[in-house]
């Protein structure tokens, strides 16, 4: 058994649902917009690139680790060292210089995040 047969009304309405896209393109508006405030923000520094997708920013600060706790400690700020996203191979982790951001919240507050993690991760 494949699973439970939907009622026809429960199926229409999943359908519509399903086959909304403006959300879609909102959406993906939104993150281009953040990546266009990070790019302003960031320039060349911390090794950033504009990824082709996502809502992820891969920061090359020497220490994933200690620049996530600096970040906290200092900044409030939250984000997540590389190497706990990578495994180590040959006693290195390829993650560890790394730190990962997430452009999650509304545009000005990552806006405003992204500003204040500078000075921190200038000092590391």
């Amino acid at each position: 058994h494949g699973g439970a047969v939907q009622p026809l009304p429960v199926m229409a309405a999943a359908t519509a649902l399903w086959s909304d896209e403006t959300h879609v393109a909102e959406n993906r508006a939104l993150y281009r917009a953040k990546n266009d405030d990070a790019a302003h923000i960031f320039g060349n520094r911390f090794g950033f690139y504009r990824p082709a997708g996502g809502f992820f920013l891969w920061l090359d600060v020497k220490d994933g680790e200690a620049a996530a706790k600096a970040l906290w400690q200092r900044g409030g700020l939250k984000v997540l060292p590389g190497a706990y996203l990578s495994r180590a191979q040959n006693g290195q982790n390829p993650g560890h210089a790394y730190i990962r951001v997430a452009l999650v919240h509304d545009r000005a507050k990552v806006a405003d995040a992204l500003s204040r993690m500078i000075p921190i991760l200038e000092t590391l």
